[in-house]
């Protein structure tokens, strides 16, 4: 039994790391150039070209991610404008939003390499939105960042607090139980709610922050259901099939998700296979 007055210490912890997190884990000045951009009723498509330009990095993104399969653009981009012109702002912003979260924090080799956590990402992404365009969801593509995005509360455990993220695995294994519940036992909140504790921090949509909560615990989501469920199994296909999890599927994920989604086992078969593909081709264009 878990003394309380820990479980409320290390609550009041994690509490204090999200309050003081602009300090900890602050989005690049890039992101924040484009999301004054997007603010700005004046800015045009060449002023989001210029700000990406000014980092190396996100403009080798952009141009790879633009030439990817899974956007199935036609003919070789290879221009930054036109690379920017065919993703559009708000995919560019998605884009620009998940590596530059993701790289502002540094994981301990030992819990997982960030190589490890962008493959579960990738796939996980990927997978969220073939899905959500299979099963009509709408906006669909703003989805592949939340799928970016869901496990960012993991990461700030892992940068942050890795002997707790370790604790909290221990737990789960031993008790035989998912991990969200062994560290709402160990923590009083669980990386879902970490995660969009961080995202209300950076101000993104309040639908982001919605599923990512709720994605771990879908049947108490208030709303944007059917999103949330469908977070909640790719999840559980990004531990079986990236992590290497022996757990079946049904056994990780809630009854009521099938009836929510009205999907079926061949479809997600066919959806996972395809997004293995994928994710593979976008990490190698994104690493190598």
């Amino acid at each position: 039994m878990l003394d309380p007055a820990e479980i409320n210490s290390q609550a009041d912890l994690i509490e204090r790391t999200l309050q003081e997190i602009k300090g900890l884990v602050s989005l690049p000045e890039v992101y924040q150039k484009v999301r004054n951009l997007i603010d700005d009723p004046h800015s045009d498509i060449e002023h989001f070209v210029e700000v990406v330009a000014s980092d190396p990095n996100l403009t080798v993104a952009v141009l790879r991610v633009a030439n990817s399969a899974f956007f199935g653009f036609p003919g070789k981009i290879d221009s930054l404008s036109r690379a920017v012109n065919m993703l559009g702002i708000g995919q560019l912003h998605d884009l620009v939003l998940a590596t530059s979260a993701i790289a502002s924090l540094k994981l301990p080799n030992d819990i997982m390499p960030l190589k490890t956590f962008w493959r579960f990402s990738l796939f996980s992404a990927v997978l969220t939105r073939l899905l959500a365009s299979q099963l009509k969801i709408p906006k669909s593509e703003r989805l592949f960042v939340i799928g970016l995005l869901y496990e960012i509360g993991h990461l700030v455990l892992y940068a942050k607090h890795p002997e707790l993220a370790k604790r909290a695995m221990e737990l789960s294994r031993n008790n035989q139980e998912l991990l969200h519940i062994a560290e709402q036992k160990l923590l009083g909140m669980h990386y879902g709610e970490i995660g969009a504790k961080l995202m209300a921090q950076w101000c993104l949509p309040a639908h982001f922050q919605d599923i990512v909560h709720y994605q771990p615990t879908p049947d108490l989501a208030p709303d944007q259901r059917r999103e949330t469920a469908l977070l909640h199994l790719v999840r559980a296909c990004a531990e079986k099939y990236i992590s290497g999890h022996m757990r079946a599927i049904e056994e990780s994920v809630s009854a009521d998700i099938w009836d929510i989604l009205q999907l079926n086992a061949e479809q997600l078969a066919e959806a996972v296979e395809q997004a293995l593909k994928a994710a593979t081709e976008m990490e190698k264009l994104m690493f190598n």
